[in-house]
């Protein structure tokens, strides 16, 4: 079971790094552009969470932006959801809305790298605590 990485307008390729250096296995990745259809919802349960982002995690994210559908789905099929944004503009009660897990804010190529080694960590801590 891996994780599954589906990043809007944000490159995969540092996040993906970091988890690995955390010591996750390689994530699956969508690209939301290429849709979300049937094979996506299965891609996601099988995974043992799904990671989103976009540049500005906001009340747009709860209006229908690609990031929010992304998380209701998750939130509806059991599966644990935590995101990476480039800006964090949502109040508790709509991350809450959208049973964000985790939310880390990531600006650049670096800071997405240390944001997906932190949410590796963090992952671990939440199967493995200490």
């Amino acid at each position: 079971m891996r994780l599954l990485l589906a990043l809007d307008a944000l490159d995969p390729a540092p996040v993906a790094r970091g988890l690995v250096a955390a010591g996750l296995p390689e994530p699956d990745v969508h690209d939301p552009a290429d849709g979300l259809d049937v094979a996506f919802d299965a891609r996601m349960r099988a995974a043992f969470a799904l990671v989103v982002g976009e540049p500005v995690l906001d009340r747009g994210t709860l209006g229908g932006r690609v990031t929010g559908e992304l998380a209701t789905r998750a939130r509806q099929a059991g599966v644990p959801c935590h995101a990476i944004v480039g800006a964090d503009r949502l109040d508790p009660f709509g991350k809450r809305i959208l049973d964000l897990q985790h939310v880390l804010v990531a600006a650049d190529a670096g800071a997405l790298e240390a944001a997906g080694t932190e949410l590796g960590r963090r992952l671990a801590a939440d199967v493995r605590p200490g």
